[in-house]
């Protein structure tokens, strides 16, 4: 069995769900006994290992080889996977059909995680000429709020270029949107329905708002990016009231912001508060997550780096992009020039029967070798 499948099977086994902002203690919904294994892997390896544990459930790690190079590269791939409820398949328990190894995090993204330590373990343990220094990161709660990768970010990423790992078919994805989710909230005031003048409806002023954003939706579409087009909003959510017969004190509305590469966060943020300053009482919670879009040139140094790759195992590197959103733009933000890149189909990423090609695992394989030793 190729190394590398290998180890994506040891990693699939170890659960690592998102719990998506809910409270729990259940170790299946934490990354800390992934990044243990990793970590012990990795140590043994002569890298050296920090740990950022703001959230002890919900570790992150980035592992640095200092080779005495002059160029650092930066492999990236997110720890935590979607939900394993109601899966066709043993979310945890790797089995390998039709040349697929089937399982929860399969494709998204542990196939990543394995590709890069095991290219560097095989490298080392043949005494092969690796021509740069290494990190590796693996990141916590990608999947909901971005929130491993922004507290490692914080404190500065130092690398030449970077490799984010994402399934894309091993094309090279060098453009998406970001996202920015936050809460409006409404305050109302209690009374009797059957009296309801003597109160004031937090529901009626949040369906004010989201009427207000579906006009400031349309608003936008006026924005253009050349590759993503224009800029999105959704109201996905709505909460409020108490019982039918009580005029409710209280509403709140969950958004979607999807931004184009260039517009920033704050100012939208900004935007959005004036449009609701209009309705008394109306407040915005700080975002829970914020990322911005992210846009590199396909003839960037990165992007060369990688086609000379694939060139040598006669792949032809093929440029792509998307409306999800991952951890490029915070390399992008550390002055890093990055590509999405690696296995298998976003599209069997968060299914009920996950799987990676195995054939495009050990491709990938070869091409992150080569990036190492070239």
């Amino acid at each position: 069995m190729h190394n590398a499948t290998k180890l994506l099977r040891e990693l699939v086994a170890i659960p690592s769900v998102n719990s998506f902002g809910q409270q729990t203690s259940d170790p299946i919904y934490s990354e800390a006994s992934l990044v243990d294994f990793l970590c012990d892997k990795l140590g043994k390896l002569g890298f050296s290992i920090k740990i950022y544990n703001q959230n002890p459930l919900h570790p992150s790690f980035v592992a640095y080889l200092d080779l005495g190079k002059e160029e650092t590269v930066a492999f990236d791939a997110h720890l935590d996977t979607v939900s394993h409820l109601e899966m066709s398949i043993d979310p945890f328990d790797p089995k390998i059909n039709n040349d697929q190894l089937y399982g929860r995090g399969s494709c998204d993204t542990k196939s990543n995680m394995a590709i890069y330590v095991s290219a560097v373990e095989d490298l080392l343990k043949c005494k092969s000429q690796i021509t740069k220094n290494i990190l590796i990161i693996g990141c916590s709660d990608e999947e909901f709020s971005f929130g491993g990768i922004a507290e490692v970010a914080k404190e500065g990423i130092s690398a030449d270029f970077a490799i984010i790992g994402e399934p894309t078919e091993l094309q090279a994805l060098h453009a998406h949107k970001g996202v920015l989710r936050f809460n409006i909230s409404t305050e109302g005031l209690a009374c009797h329905s059957s009296t309801p003048e003597l109160g004031r409806n937090a529901i009626y002023d949040i369906s004010r708002i989201s009427l207000l954003l579906e006009q400031y939706h349309q608003k936008i579409q006026a924005k253009k990016h050349p590759i993503l087009g224009s800029p999105s909003l959704s109201v996905g959510l709505i909460k409020g009231g108490t019982t039918v017969n009580t005029v409710p004190p209280s509403a709140s509305i969950e958004i979607d912001r999807r931004l184009i590469p260039g517009e920033n966060p704050d100012e939208i943020i900004q935007e959005i508060q004036t449009l609701v300053s209009t309705i008394p009482g109306a407040k915005l919670s700080t975002p829970h997550v914020c990322s911005k879009g992210f846009h590199i040139e396909q003839n960037s140094s990165v992007a060369d780096k990688l086609g000379h790759a694939c060139s040598c195992h006669n792949h032809q590197l093929l440029f792509t992009h998307a409306a999800f959103g991952t951890h490029a733009p915070f390399y992008s933000e550390s002055s890093i020039p990055s590509l999405v890149f690696g296995p298998g189909s976003i599209n069997k990423a968060h299914s009920k029967d996950e799987f990676v090609p195995l054939g495009e695992l050990e491709k990938a394989y070869d091409i992150i070798k080569t990036i190492l030793t070239k």
